[in-house]
């Protein structure tokens, strides 16, 4: 795992000095290819693309989206590029070469935009009608290689806290920034992975998804295809 991180920032840093067009999508695929690809079961896929409700809700291009293809299966139109329904998608990951605070709020309005989803359920009573359960929905975050803050400055969290609307939980539950740190929303209040050595925050966040990708699949349970396919 460090060394793949190592491998995805050294790539990142190598390019980024290029004004080309194509920059950003090859960040995406150095984080799809090197940090979350190779560690993740058969089961749960990595991709970039467009999420989508049954409602004809439309998130707009995603970087990196997370999802389980035991739950709704992708339209995968090349690669790892495609649709993807809400009810399958886990994570939401922004990938940025250099976070400033406009694109922070950026983040948060997208992430806001994804709260908003409708999810069809996937529970049924004897009769096979759906009824109604709690979901865990779909966990927005940012990774970032690099930061336009000061190391001697305020945090990245700090940052988006000041940016937020304060009056509700953030819209982005995750925040990763290599050399800077990883914090992550936990029991109502956020948590910092703490940093002792080269890596650790990416360690951080690559594990905390790990760790945890089972559970909120569990909570959409087995939603039926034919939602997305015909009003009936």
């Amino acid at each position: 795992m460090l060394a793949r991180a190592g491998a995805a920032v050294g790539a990142a840093r190598a390019v980024r000095n290029i004004k080309h067009p194509s920059l950003k999508g090859q960040l995406r695929e150095i984080v799809i290819r090197d940090l979350f690809g190779p560690l993740l079961p058969a089961d749960v896929g990595v991709g970039t693309g467009e999420i989508i409700s049954a409602d004809d809700q439309h998130s707009g291009q995603q970087d990196v989206v997370i999802f389980d293809k035991r739950i709704l299966p992708p339209m995968v139109l090349e690669s790892a590029t495609g649709v993807f329904p809400i009810e399958s998608v886990l994570y939401a990951i922004e990938v940025k070469s250099k976070i400033t605070r406009k694109q922070l709020r950026t983040s948060d309005q997208n992430a806001t935009k994804l709260i908003r989803f409708m999810y069809k359920s996937g529970d049924y009573d004897e009769s096979g009608k759906s009824t109604e359960h709690t979901v865990d929905k779909v966990a927005s975050c940012v990774f970032a290689f690099e930061t336009d803050l000061t190391q001697e400055g305020k945090s990245e969290i700090k940052r988006y806290d000041e940016i937020r609307d304060s009056k509700c939980d953030p819209a982005l539950r995750a925040i990763c920034v290599v050399g800077r740190g990883y914090w992550y929303w936990h029991k109502g209040q956020w948590t910092t992975w703490e940093r002792t050595s080269e890596f650790d925050e990416i360690v951080g966040f690559i594990t905390s998804i790990m760790n945890t990708y089972r559970e909120v699949a569990a909570t959409r349970k087995e939603p039926r295809l034919q939602v997305y396919l015909t009003d009936k």
